[in-house]
């Protein structure tokens, strides 16, 4: 059983990357990158990995944090629901969204994702409604406003960001020295570091 793949991103098609390993190529399919900085032809990243077999193929499914993939297992553990009906649940909304819907039971969300009818998306909500806040991620909605003013680095931005998300000093700054790029923005090593942290 595959957990995980690390290495490099060498193309990106609409719903599946291709990640090599060692000099092996895997072809990953992966939810839509809501924040636009994860997926990137030729970074290195790790992928939390979902193996789905049938007796005509072998799919791997891939997270960028683990709490999205037990969030897609939750997903297809309900009947009717299959891997690609998950990840379009998960491709048109964002986590948090997606999480928010199940929870207040909204129907007609669910039901504009393709293949999920109006009993369907009953089912989701009466059998997950209760269990799935727990892979809700952090608010990171004040980033869009702007960080509070520092005359740090970007890393040290970074890293007073993590604090005030309730990480400890050591943890924040150890994550972000692992994930640390020059070219990265204050807001793209944030969400570096938060899905080292929160795995």
């Amino acid at each position: 059983m595959i957990a995980y793949l690390i290495g490099e991103i060498t193309d990106i098609e609409d719903n599946n990357i291709y990640i090599e390993v060692n000099g092996v190529g895997y072809e990953v399919f992966m939810p839509y990158d809501h924040d636009g900085q994860m997926l990137r032809v030729g970074t290195k990243m790790k992928a939390y990995i979902y193996e789905h077999i049938k007796e005509d193929a072998y799919d791997l499914y891939g997270f960028t944090m683990k709490m999205q993939r037990d969030l897609f297992k939750k997903l297809i553990g309900v009947n009717g629901i299959g891997p690609k009906s998950a990840l379009q649940m998960m491709n048109m909304y964002e986590v948090n969204h997606l999480i928010e819907i199940i929870m207040m039971q909204d129907h007609k969300a669910l039901g504009k994702v393709s293949g999920i009818g109006p009993k369907t998306a009953q089912r989701i909500t009466l059998e997950l409604k209760d269990v799935v806040q727990k892979f809700a991620m952090p608010d990171l909605s004040y980033l869009e406003k702007g960080l509070p003013e520092s005359t740090g680095s970007n890393k040290e931005e970074a890293v007073e960001a993590l604090e005030a998300l309730g990480f400890t000093t050591a943890d924040a700054r150890k994550a972000v020295q692992a994930i640390f790029d020059y070219s990265d923005t204050t807001e793209t090593i944030i969400k570096k570091a938060l899905a080292l942290l929160m795995n």
